[in-house]
């Protein structure tokens, strides 16, 4: 299974949304996660102009404003979901794979308010125990490092 997990910082520029689908189409993979979509809303015209694969399926969180956003596509002839669980700061997909168990798949994106911290580390706490064994974590890394710091401090 080949995913991708991409911070795009917006998805409003259509040379981005090219660059992107470029991209994608040259890596095909089977999951797309994206943070920082900055989009309010992810519909079926918007979705494509990110990613071409003609049978998709996706789950969104929307940004609030300008900031935030996450988006998960996956290729509905390679995959089967059977959950989707949309957080404040996550969205899970639960795929169904043959002979191992479930697959969960959580894109993420950390809060940069450190009065939130908390809250997001106890959501993804609250995701593990609902995925294991078997769990995949995308995410713009940086922003969880400086909240696990912030944390330990």
């Amino acid at each position: 299974m080949k995913i991708i997990s991409w911070n795009t910082k917006g998805l409003g520029s259509r040379n981005k949304r090219r660059v992107i689908k470029d991209f994608l189409r040259s890596e095909n993979p089977d999951v797309v996660m994206i943070q920082e979509t900055k989009k309010e809303k992810c519909d079926r015209r918007f979705v494509g102009s990110v990613w071409m694969v003609r049978d998709k399926e996706w789950a969104a969180l929307p940004s609030c404003g300008a900031s935030g956003g996450i988006l998960i596509i996956w290729d509905s002839k390679k995959l089967s979901s059977e959950e989707v669980v949309i957080e404040s700061f996550s969205v899970s997909v639960k795929f169904v794979m043959g002979g191992c168990g479930p697959l969960w798949i959580s894109a993420v994106y950390g809060p940069n308010s450190p009065s939130l911290r908390k809250e997001f580390w106890v959501e993804l706490f609250d995701i593990f125990g609902l995925s294991s064994p078997l769990w995949c974590v995308g995410s713009d890394f940086n922003v969880i490092r400086r909240s696990s710091e912030k944390l330990l401090v």
